[in-house]
């Protein structure tokens, strides 16, 4: 690792003990936890109305739903000093692990692959729902496109605790919309889970290379990709200002803006959310179909 990446892992590293001082550290993983239960509860109900005239994939009863939840968001908060060394970025380059200093894990991929291992061998459904929970997280993180560039997003040196895209609210109607009449669409999609974090994480990146419309300039004003793929990128001209008013040079020589609460921002967030979504039909249109021991009542 380079000497400029070894320093901005220092930095993040010192950011990060700073953030959990200050007590707001919940800003700096990704989706905040209540969007994370927001997008499995959508994904949750979409696959019940999908499945509803299958014979053989049962519909997600309330309990497990809040089971998968609880664990996604327990993954998605999270213990302070695990998190430290245990951080939840997606590696593009050739979906593995990478580590700085031998100390600090800074992808999050082996801890996936171990998730789905201790899901299919599992025998308990509860601790099936759990270990799915906590893999849904990562699932749902790579439609985020700071955690698949990726993007530092701890920078307390710059009053900067999290990406802004991960506090946007989820406009549930709309994404409800989107995936009207898509049912056979979705559900004949990957046929592993990790399939479909690699699809939900091309598709973003394909989303942060596409046009802002009507401006000379990509989304990689927001986020700009390292020139290898298995470094980390950097904030562009734009900053980390999604969802905020921002004025930046784009262009032959122009300067782009966007204003607070941009339709832009709304159209590019809906985008995003409803990838999140599907892609957490799909993964659990798989474990229902999956299913070890036949679909029963959680035991508290």
């Amino acid at each position: 690792m380079h000497w400029k990446a070894t320093n901005k892992l220092s930095l993040l590293l010192i950011s990060l003990v700073a953030v959990e001082v200050t007590g707001v550290s919940s800003n700096v993983w990704g989706y905040e936890s209540d969007l994370h239960q927001q997008l499995t509860f959508i994904a949750a109900r979409q696959l019940n109305e999908c499945v509803q005239d299958e014979a053989n994939v049962a519909r997600l009863s309330a309990l497990d739903t809040r089971y998968i939840v609880k664990a996604n968001v327990a993954q998605a908060d999270g213990n302070f000093f695990v998190r430290m060394f245990r951080w939840q970025y997606y590696n593009r380059d050739d979906q593995t692990n990478r580590s700085a200093w031998g100390l600090v894990e800074t992808r999050f991929h082996d801890r996936f692959v171990e998730l789905i291992d201790t899901l299919q061998s599992g025998k308990q459904r509860r601790r099936q729902l759990t270990s799915f929970g906590q893999m849904l997280s990562f699932i749902q993180k790579v439609s985020s496109p700071p955690y698949v560039v990726p993007v530092f997003t701890g920078r307390w040196w710059r009053f900067s605790l999290g990406d802004r895209f991960n506090r946007f609210p989820i406009d549930a109607k709309r994404v409800e919309s989107a995936l009207t009449g898509r049912c056979a669409e979705i559900l004949s999609g990957p046929s592993t889970y990790q399939q479909i974090l690699e699809r939900t994480a091309e598709n973003t990146l394909q989303a942060v290379r596409s046009p802002i419309k009507d401006l000379p300039t990509t989304w990689e004003s927001f986020w700009k990709f390292a020139r290898k793929p298995d470094e980390f990128g950097e904030y562009g001209r734009a900053g980390n200002s999604f969802g905020q008013r921002t004025e930046f040079r784009c262009g032959q020589g122009q300067r782009c803006l966007l204003l607070e609460n941009d339709p832009l921002y709304a159209d590019f967030a809906a985008e995003r959310h409803t990838a999140a979504v599907e892609a957490t039909m799909q993964a659990m249109y798989l474990l229902q179909r999956r299913q070890i021991q036949p679909q029963t009542a959680v035991s508290p």
